[in-house]
């Protein structure tokens, strides 16, 4: 038994004509006929009742037409869904990301975007460390990552550089050295540094390293935090000061400043991580989306 039998079915039984079946549904009434002797030879059953001048459904008739009915109606809606998800209008994204990457607004407008234009896609967003997220995203427990990118991507792994931004430095406000706009990197020798954990944000770690090589010293880290908000707090504590991205001048604590820093190090990157053979089209779309946002941000 086909779906095109409960199709030739349902035109006969509604229409109560074999011609006019037969002309709804694009085909000849003696290949009409056909159909439906063999569907009820199949179903041991009369489903209709002919003469020649008349068609009535039987007993068994009324019966397999509501159950025809609702078969069609499961196979429009399974087609539908298989439409929409081939389009990446439904389906399911798992996003994680490092704090500072929610500071560049670039998550958090992707996904408003992308929620607005696939309203049926399920996203869950994270905050991960680094390493934890390219681990998830080999496994395919992740689809997308937002991280500062590390020295080697897992085979695999394809990722696209989203931001580049300058460092600066969060210090207390009643530090020595406040009070001036730019803070040069020979006048940090004594200072205690915090650090991000080296596995989560391996990138910010080695700009607070090139910072103590331009002013000719080894940083000092006394501490270390899991991300750029616990880090700004402990600097706020005055447990020492931080070498952050720009983006983090957004983390607006009390008792905390942000200073430029002479001569910069290199920026740091933002990156977008993704499996290089991804099959699902939600996440490719969720790429897409992020794209866009990229290039309107930095054409700003």
């Amino acid at each position: 038994m086909e779906i095109r039998h409960f199709r030739y079915f349902v035109a006969v039984a509604e229409e109560l004509h074999f011609t006019r079946a037969a002309a709804r549904l694009q085909i000849s009434p003696p290949s009409l006929t056909e159909h439906i002797q063999a569907l009820e030879k199949e179903l041991g059953v009369r489903l209709l009742s002919r003469t020649k001048r008349s068609v009535a459904l039987t007993d068994a008739g009324v019966h397999f037409l509501e159950e025809a009915r609702s078969s069609l109606r499961h196979v429009e809606r399974a087609q539908v869904v298989a439409r929409r998800a081939g389009r990446g209008e439904i389906g399911r994204v798992e996003i994680g990301y490092v704090s500072s990457a929610s500071c560049t607004g670039l998550l958090t407008r992707t996904a408003a975007a992308y929620r607005r234009d696939h309203p049926l896609v399920s996203l869950s967003v994270r905050k991960i460390e680094t390493s934890r997220q390219l681990d998830d995203l080999v496994d395919e427990r992740l689809d997308i990552g937002f991280l500062r990118p590390p020295g080697r991507y897992p085979t695999g792994i394809s990722s696209l550089v989203i931001a580049r931004q300058s460092v600066i430095l969060a210090l207390p406000s009643n530090h020595r050295l406040a009070a001036q706009t730019t803070i040069s990197a020979s006048e940090l020798m004594d200072e205690n540094f915090i650090a991000p954990s080296f596995e989560m944000e391996r990138g910010i770690y080695q700009h607070t390293a090139e910072l103590g090589k331009k002013g000719g010293f080894v940083p000092q880290i006394t501490e270390r935090a899991p991300d750029f908000i616990t880090i700004v707090t402990m600097v706020a504590s005055g447990f020492g000061i931080a070498v952050v991205p720009k983006s983090c001048d957004c983390i607006q604590i009390p008792d905390v400043i942000y200073r430029d820093l002479v001569p910069q190090t290199k920026p740091a990157e933002l990156a977008v991580a993704f499996r290089r053979d991804e099959k699902s089209p939600a996440v490719k779309a969720f790429i897409d989306h992020l794209k866009v946002t990229v290039k309107t941000a930095q054409a700003a």
